[in-house]
């Protein structure tokens, strides 16, 4: 569950394909058993039109990014990046249905181009398709910790959805909410690939400092968002649309406690302040597992 941004950030990229592995294997892991099937309804054609819509799989290279720099296995690596990257896409496309969204990736919505049925059905496939993805790992042993890690961290986002459609019901929400809501529902499945990572390398107690990194690098994200969309709007308003920010952004949060004529400016301070401490955060996981955050997050306060 994460914003669908033009807030863009780089993620470093030394160049080789880190997510072959995670497109090689969607085929076998999201094909049904029987080919009864075919038609454009089928869940997995939508899973397929979903994923094959690109995006920059940052979860995905975080986690395997993260394995490899704490040693483990290519396999395993590709294992837990293939489940942290097949978790949030199955959230998009549910958060897509339920917040109405028509465009993902420059393409229709998976409910917008084969029907909210299909689109409910897609995203649960893509959830299972994450557990049977884990079954690869070569340590059994560890795998009743990474299940357990995996659910706490989907209900936290669950919750944070949730909670999300809630406030954007509300005529007012106040800045604590907005964190409390915005870190709960994107800095979850964020920091799961960083968590994974340190779980399965015996690195238990740094799962602290990665779910507070990729927590702060959320929110400096989600507010470079509604940076964005607000400036956006407001663009829309002055070409005669009526396009008025959702009460759920944090402009409309600043402006309503009273920082009406410096609320983008606080706004893109409190920002920095969260991705300064994703940064240092990142930097102290074992390893240099935390880098490809830290360097994320540097770059979007680069571009704020």
């Amino acid at each position: 569950m994460y914003p669908s941004s033009t807030a863009t950030f780089r993620v470093h990229d030394d160049g080789g394909d880190q997510t072959s592995g995670f497109d090689s294997g969607l085929l076998k892991l999201l094909q049904p058993d029987t080919d009864a099937m075919t038609s454009r309804t089928e869940p997995a054609h939508a899973a397929h039109y979903h994923l094959a819509a690109g995006g920059q799989r940052i979860r995905y290279r975080f986690a395997h990014d993260a394995a490899q720099a704490l040693g483990m296995r290519s396999g395993d690596a590709v294992c837990i990046a293939t489940v942290a990257e097949l978790l949030h896409n199955a959230s998009l496309v549910h958060d897509d249905l339920q917040d109405r969204d028509r465009v993902r990736r420059g393409q229709p919505s998976v409910w917008v181009a084969f029907g909210e049925d299909v689109a409910i059905c897609s995203g649960d496939l893509l959830l299972s398709a994450a557990y049977a993805a884990l079954a690869t790992f070569s340590r059994p042993v560890l795998l009743p910790k990474l299940i357990a890690l995996i659910h706490a961290r989907t209900a936290r986002a669950i919750s944070g959805q949730c909670d999300d459609l809630w406030a954007r019901e509300q005529v007012a929400v106040e800045l604590g909410d907005y964190e409390r809501i915005a870190a709960a529902k994107s800095g979850a499945l964020l920091g799961l690939p960083l968590e994974l990572a340190l779980a399965a390398s015996g690195h238990d107690a740094s799962c602290v400092d990665a779910r507070r990194a990729a927590d702060a690098f959320a929110l400096g994200y989600q507010i470079a968002d509604d940076i964005t969309d607000f400036d956006r709007d407001a663009v829309t308003e002055i070409a005669g649309v009526d396009a008025r920010p959702a009460s759920f952004n944090i402009i409309t949060i600043l402006r309503a406690a009273g920082h009406d004529a410096d609320a983008e400016q606080l706004a893109r301070n409190l920002a920095l302040k969260h991705l300064r401490i994703a940064v240092d955060a990142a930097a102290d996981l074992p390893g240099r597992s935390g880098d490809l955050l830290r360097q994320s997050a540097l770059s979007l306060a680069a571009r704020l």
